[in-house]
């Protein structure tokens, strides 16, 4: 085996480099579920009269299955 630096041989620092790819790989898995989901300071949970779930605007909130007036409406309409 021929030597790059020090002891280390051309088979020890592919290894090397797979174990920290593995790591790496396994990190950003582990960060995905522990992530917590960001509330939008725009948007909030609803449900509708009409059976249909999900989130609308906090300003102008309107069902988008049957169009009623949904959550808390802050925008000032004349």
């Amino acid at each position: 085996m021929d030597t790059v630096f020090a002891n280390y041989t051309v088979t020890d620092i592919i290894i090397a480099a797979v174990v920290i790819f593995v790591l790496l790989s396994l990190w950003s898995v582990i960060k995905k579920f522990l992530k917590k989901d960001k509330s939008s300071s725009y948007a909030q949970q609803v449900e509708c009269n009409c059976g249909w779930k999900g989130q609308v605007s906090k300003h102008a909130g309107r069902c988008p299955k049957c169009n009623a007036p949904i959550g808390d409406q802050r925008a000032k309409f004349s």
